[in-house]
């Protein structure tokens, strides 16, 4: 009897085919994996979303300061009027234009407002609603940014004591390009919200009040970061934005 060698080319067949395919998805998990985690690089840093707030809170670039000084400008018309045929109860509105091109702030935009003054029993001016919207672009040094923005406030204590008191609520979007860090393009939603915020009718500027905040940035892969914390007004023409306990003081006018 004669036995016929046979010749194999591999010896373990059933292993390779194993090995490859074990190989073959380690390799596409490592992929997924790479596709939905954001690289290094997209997360946008604490001092850009503290920067996005700044725009958001000086007058210049038409944020919360230059609402202070339009609201001020009501205030100021109406805390003197009373009685007769007054402005009570009449809705009023207004659209003006502002640029700005001051050492390195350049800003242009569009503003509208809208107003409505509360009286009591006598005719007398008390209170202002008083909403206010904007849109346009800015560019520093730090950021440039094209946005919108949107308030509500109420305007009171027109009457009485030393300080115009205002309350409400501020939201502003829009799209940024980040000059620091990673010079990142992402688009931001802020939501501002102000309680008893005391302004000096003499000095017509700020004197105290705190406001929080949530601000959204969704950066260029898509994903979508939070910020939260506090405004403190300082009462010398400056705020403090506080994020995660770091503090970024910037001027208001």
């Amino acid at each position: 009897m004669r036995f016929t060698a046979l010749k194999m080319s591999n010896p373990f067949p059933f292993f390779s085919l194993f090995f490859i395919l074990f190989l073959s998805i380690g390799l596409a998990a490592c992929n997924k994996d790479n596709e939905d985690s954001p690289t290094l690089g997209s997360e946008i840093s604490e001092e850009e979303a503290a920067i996005v707030i700044e725009g958001a809170v000086t007058a210049k670039t038409q944020g919360l300061g230059a609402e202070m000084e339009d609201a001020l400008f009501l205030a100021d018309e109406y805390a003197e009027k009373s009685g007769g045929a007054g402005p009570c109860g009449e809705p009023f509105d207004s659209t003006l234009t502002r640029s700005i091109d001051h050492g390195n702030i350049t800003a242009s935009y569009t503003v509208n407002w809208g107003w409505l003054v509360n009286c009591n029993a006598l005719q007398i001016p008390i209170a202002i609603d008083y909403q206010r919207s904007s849109t346009g672009d800015y560019e520093t040094t730090r950021m440039a940014s094209s946005d919108n923005a949107s308030s509500n406030w109420v305007i009171s204590n027109l009457i009485q004591g030393g300080n115009y008191v205002l309350d409400g609520a501020y939201t502003r979007q829009g799209a940024q390009q980040s000059k620091v860090r990673n010079q990142s393009s992402f688009s931001s939603s802020l939501l501002i919200e102000v309680d008893n915020l005391n302004i000096d009718k003499g000095t017509r500027r700020i004197q105290s009040g705190i406001a929080g905040f949530t601000l959204d940035i969704t950066g260029p892969d898509g994903n979508t970061q939070t910020f939260e914390g506090d405004i403190v007004f300082n009462g010398d023409g400056s705020a403090t934005i506080i994020i995660n306990g770091n503090s970024y003081t910037v001027d208001l006018y």
